[in-house]
C-alpha cells in the first residue's frame, strides 16, 4: 500500500512540473509560432529602415492576422476558417499601438 501511495505522490509531482514551463505548443504550432516571430522581426527591421515596400507590408499584415486567427482557433478547440482571420468585436485602434511622441 505504501508503495502504491508512493507512486501515486511520484506521479503527480511528474504531472505538476510538466506545467511550470510556460507554453508547449505541439509542431504545427511551434512551427508557425517560429515562422511569424522571424516574418515580424524582419518586418519590422525593414519598416525601421524606410525599404519596406507598401505590397510587402500588407502580405506580411495579413500573413500574421492569420497566424494570431489559427492561434485563437486552436486555444478555443475549432477549426480555422482559412478564409478569414478572427475580426474582434473589440479591436484595438492601430493608434494605441503607435508610441506617442514626447
Amino acid at each position: 500500500m505504501k508503495r502504491i501511495l508512493m507512486y501515486l505522490m511520484l506521479a503527480l509531482v511528474g504531472l505538476m512540473l510538466t506545467g511550470c514551463n510556460g507554453v508547449v505548443l505541439n509542431a504545427t504550432y511551434s512551427r508557425l509560432l517560429d515562422e511569424t516571430a522571424d516574418l515580424s522581426a524582419e518586418t519590422a527591421k525593414r519598416a525601421n529602415a524606410g525599404t519596406l515596400d507598401v505590397d510587402l507590408m500588407k502580405a506580411a499584415l495579413t500573413k500574421q492576422a492569420h497566424t494570431w486567427y489559427a492561434f485563437q482557433c486552436g486555444r478555443d478547440g475549432v477549426k480555422a476558417d482559412p478564409n478569414l482571420p478572427n475580426v474582434s468585436a473589440t479591436p484595438t485602434p492601430l493608434l494605441d499601438l503607435a508610441p506617442v511622441p514626447k
